[in-house]
């Protein structure tokens, strides 16, 4: 906790952290042993200046949520934490067992650095105080000793900077906690047309892939269904749905996906010449749907899915300059450029449910803005403003 202290900025009017300042701050430990503690570490700071990152931003941030996984995980939900990577410039003592096995010793008054590993170390101090059974459990450590601090801080460089980090796809793919990929994932096992159709690897699809989505873009429709056309500002961060509720949205996902399938199905495999697919038009279609979940009666539902999306084939979702400006642009070579769903789905959204936006006359080859009824039976007078 001091350790933490110290990396946060300086209280104004001071130029540097000292113990009365750090005992205030911490509120329930003695001034006395702030000093001790600078005193004893002195050298261990210094150290850790060397090899460590600040420890602020969204490193900090992550401590809260890290230490209730880990008590989760002591509770006996599915997971696992990485190794924690610990640093001493001291040559320990090893002894080595003929068997393979070995013991290292390290004195009491022995202090080791984290160079990696260092948000699950003030994690798992924090769990402790949430659940302090779990510092009775075993955790995996790398100790590297006997190495100057140059050494060490090529190596925090290292484990930092050289691995690559999964990307969104396969990252929300392999979430089985997460609610709303879990309802994703039901959406492609139960509606026919996605079924071993998701490509759960890929941001996006290249030409000469065969299936007709990703996972992250049949995920975001299944958000904004879950959460209206407001819900494209998740992107792949995780969305709150309480438990309970999980199973009307699935239900409510499966049923409109399958309509929209029966619906747009061979618009939504010639990707080289319909939006239809793309992750902003995906989003949008989904926030069609979000009028649904209010139906209880499933026979009641799926009859609204299908007479919302048979209202869909009214749309011309070849690619051109009905969709420019709404969904995209052409580019100097005059090619059409798809944008992504926080910069177009809303206009996207306005185009297929408001008739009273420009949009949706261009979208469906009208030559003005049609009287009928919206698609979704209301529309925002904010949004239209704003996309209109």
């Amino acid at each position: 906790r001091i350790l933490a202290v110290l990396d946060d900025p300086v209280p104004a009017g001071h130029a540097r952290w000292n113990g009365p300042l750090i005992a205030a701050r911490l509120g329930d430990v003695d001034v006395q042993h702030v000093w001790r503690f600078l005193r004893e570490h002195k050298d261990l700071l210094g150290v850790r200046e060397e090899v460590q990152r600040l420890f602020e931003g969204a490193k900090k941030k992550n401590v809260s949520p890290y230490s209730e996984y880990i008590v989760g995980l002591h509770s006996g939900e599915d997971g696992l934490t990485p190794v924690i990577t610990l640093y001493s410039e001291q040559k320990l003592e090893v002894d080595d067992r003929p068997d393979g096995t070995g013991f290292i010793q390290i004195p009491w008054d022995q202090r080791l650095t984290a160079i990696d590993g260092e948000t699950q170390l003030a994690a798992r101090h924090e769990a402790a105080n949430i659940e302090p059974a779990t510092k009775q459990e075993f955790v995996p450590i790398y100790v590297c000793h006997g190495k100057d601090q140059m050494w060490a801080r090529q190596s925090f460089h290292d484990l930092n900077a050289l691995g690559v980090k999964p990307n969104a796809a396969l990252s929300i793919g392999m979430d089985a906690r997460d609610r709303i990929t879990q309802v994703t994932r039901e959406v492609e096992r139960q509606v026919p047309f996605f079924r071993n159709r998701v490509n759960k690897v890929r941001r996006q699809l290249r030409a000469t892939d065969e299936e007709v989505t990703t996972i992250a873009s049949l995920r975001g429709a299944c958000v904004t269904l879950a959460k209206g056309i407001m819900g494209v500002q998740f992107g792949a961060r995780p969305v709150q749905i309480d438990e309970k509720d999980v199973p009307s949205v699935q239900a409510a996902a499966v049923d409109w996906f399958s309509a929209l399938a029966d619906a747009l199905g061979p618009m939504l495999l010639d990707r080289e010449n319909n939006v239809v697919a793309a992750p902003s038009i995906l989003a949008a279609l989904g926030a069609v749907g979000h009028q649904v979940l209010h139906i209880t009666d499933p026979e009641a539902r799926r009859l609204k899915c299908r007479e919302l999306a048979e209202g869909l084939k009214a749309v011309n979702w070849m690619r051109g300059k009905s969709w420019e400006g709404i969904a995209g642009k052409f580019t100097p070579k005059g090619t059409f450029s798809l944008g992504g769903p926080k910069e177009t789905a809303h206009a996207i959204f306005a185009a297929l449910t408001n008739p009273s936006s420009e949009g949706y006359a261009r979208v469906r080859g009208l030559p003005s803005a049609s009287p009928s009824l919206p698609l979704d039976g209301t529309f925002d007078d904010t949004l239209t403003a704003r996309v209109g």
